[in-house]
């Protein structure tokens, strides 16, 4: 009897899952309240409420639903996920401050439904680990629906407001971490690679059976590390920030430099990986050669 595939923050307790995919969508959410939506956010040509818009659950286009049809019959052929993102911003940009925090919330409940009813025909329970598309590629649902986390924290931190959320930018990190997993596992790396912040962290270690993800705290463990503070290295990740920047003022901190260099490339494989453009960048700055790639999604 074949021994199951380890499936990263897949395989956690389902409340585990649903307590932090929620706690990321409350942390934005507040984010976007405290935001003034009409001034420029970090990303060009975009509003705040651009990035609420995109973030949010429109008539017509509800990102879960989608999901889980997939989930159900198969995966759908990749989309462009810039035109899609382009259209649902052009189509709501008028849309009031109400009805874009509506939006948000019409998004993180109807997560909260879903995780409500694990044994549904269509809950996480029957189907979370089917392979759905992904702007990276076929991954789990749930992977997918954890993959929410890391996009929610990048754009609360566009909205260049206060700093979002402890439970938010976690969220961020532990889907970062996770979704590189899944790319060294298929590369057939043996390797731990962890976002260490403040005592805390998350780890993800890759082999045969596939990827393991869990928080860390205490020490700093071994293997390949990123070290610094949560919202700078999410800022790295998707390429907000320079990183050779960051690592010359030691803003960011590798430590496991070869096993560093030994995951980036992956990033070849995969363009848009979350945390490609640290990872490409680490490498280079330290003797290596190539380019950065695109962020995830927008």
């Amino acid at each position: 009897m074949s021994r199951a595939r380890s499936t990263g923050l897949a395989d956690l307790p389902l409340a585990d899952q649903r307590d932090r995919v929620l706690a990321a969508w409350d942390g934005f959410r507040a984010a976007a309240a405290d935001a003034d939506l009409d001034r420029p956010s970090r990303l060009p040509g975009w509003t705040g409420r651009d990035v609420c818009v995109h973030v949010g659950d429109w008539p017509g286009a509800p990102v879960l639903r989608g999901l889980l049809a997939q989930a159900r019959t198969g995966p759908a052929e990749p989309t462009d996920t810039d035109g899609v993102n382009a259209a649902v911003v052009a189509a709501h940009r008028d849309a009031s401050r109400a009805e874009v925090l509506a939006s948000l919330e019409r998004g993180r409940d109807r997560l909260a439904a879903w995780f409500a009813a694990p044994d549904d025909p269509d809950g996480p329970g029957v189907l979370g680990r089917r392979p759905v598309t992904s702007p990276v590629g076929e991954l789990p649902l749930l992977t997918v629906v954890a993959a929410s986390g890391y996009e929610l924290a990048v754009h609360a931190l566009d909205l260049d407001g206060p700093r979002p959320a402890p439970a938010l930018l976690q969220a961020g990190l532990a889907a970062l971490i996770d979704v590189t997993g899944v790319f060294a596992h298929r590369r057939g790396l043996r390797t731990a690679l962890t976002a260490w912040t403040d005592g805390t962290g998350w780890q993800v270690r890759t082999g045969p059976d596939g990827w393991v993800t869990l928080p860390v705290t205490g020490r700093r463990p071994g293997g390949a590390v990123i070290e610094g503070d949560a919202a700078t290295l999410l800022d790295a990740s998707a390429g907000r920030r320079a990183v050779p920047a960051l690592l010359a003022s030691r803003a960011i901190r590798v430590h496991g430099l070869a096993e560093v260099i030994r995951l980036a490339p992956i990033v070849e494989e995969v363009p848009g990986l979350p945390g490609g453009p640290a990872l490409k960048a680490a490498a280079r700055w330290f003797g290596g050669a190539g380019r950065l790639l695109p962020r995830w999604g927008r």
